[in-house]
C-alpha cells in the first residue's frame, strides 16, 4: 500500500495565506506539538494563530502551510484522518486571524500524531547524523516489514517533524468536492532492509 509524505511549506500560490508561529498562549509547550508528545490540558482554550505578514495572501486553504512543522487542516480534512486514522492522535481546533487581526477561520484543526514510527530503511534513506544523533533527514525510503503494523497516519521516529498518510486517508481526501486546495504529498518509496 503507498504512503505519502506531506509537505508543510510548499505553497507557490501568493493568494493563501502563510504561518511562522504555534498558537498563542502555547509558550514552552510547543515543543510538544513538534515532538507528538500529548498536550492534553496544556493546549490552550480558543487557540489562534495568526498569518505571518510576511506573506500577503489571506485565503485559507485545506492544508495551511507553515514554519512550524505542524499539519492544519479544514475541519473537512480533519473529519476523513479522524474516521479513517486508528493511531493515536490530538485533533486540536485552532482559529486563523488574518494580517489586521481579524478571523479568517474559526474552523482549522492542528492534526497531531502522538509518539513516532520505526518506519525507515536506514540504509537506503539519507539521513544526517552528527555523534550518532539524527541531524536531518534528507530522502525517506520507508521499510515494508516495519510497516505492518503502522497506523494510517504517524510521525518518522527518525524525524517527528514529518507525517506520513496512507493511501487508505488519501483515498478519502480524493473524494471530497471542491478538490482540495494546497494539499501536497509526495509518494514515498519502498525497500526491503537487508535480510528482510
Amino acid at each position: 500500500m503507498p504512503y505519502y509524505l506531506i509537505q508543510l511549506t510548499t505553497c507557490d500560490n501568493p493568494d493563501l495565506c502563510f504561518l511562522d508561529d504555534y498558537p498563542e498562549g502555547l509558550g514552552l509547550n510547543s515543543y510538544k506539538l513538534s515532538k507528538g508528545k500529548q498536550l492534553g490540558s496544556d493546549y490552550p482554550a480558543n487557540a489562534r494563530v495568526f498569518m505571518t505578514d510576511r506573506v500577503k495572501g489571506m485565503q485559507v486553504p485545506d492544508l495551511v502551510s507553515n514554519t512550524c512543522s505542524m499539519v492544519v487542516t479544514s475541519r473537512r480534512v480533519k473529519e476523513v484522518f479522524e474516521r479513517l486514522n486508528q493511531g493515536p492522535t490530538e485533533y486540536l481546533p485552532v482559529a486563523l486571524y488574518n494580517h489586521k487581526k481579524r478571523v479568517a477561520s474559526p474552523d482549522h484543526f492542528i492534526l497531531s500524531p502522538l509518539g513516532t514510527v520505526d518506519c525507515l530503511n536506514l540504509q537506503e534513506s539519507e539521513i544526517e547524523y552528527h555523534k550518532d544523533k539524527v541531524v536531518n533527514v534528507d530522502y525517506y525510503v520507508l521499510a515494508p516489514k516495519k510497516l505492518e503494523n503502522a497506523p494510517d497516519f504517524f510521525r518518522v521516529r527518525e524525524d517527528p517533524s514529518a507525517y506520513i498518510m496512507s493511501e487508505r486517508i488519501a483515498e478519502g481526501l480524493r473524494e471530497l468536492k471542491p478538490r482540495l486546495i494546497n494539499f501536497v504529498v509526495k509518494e514515498l518509496e519502498e525497500a526491503p532492509t537487508q535480510g528482510a
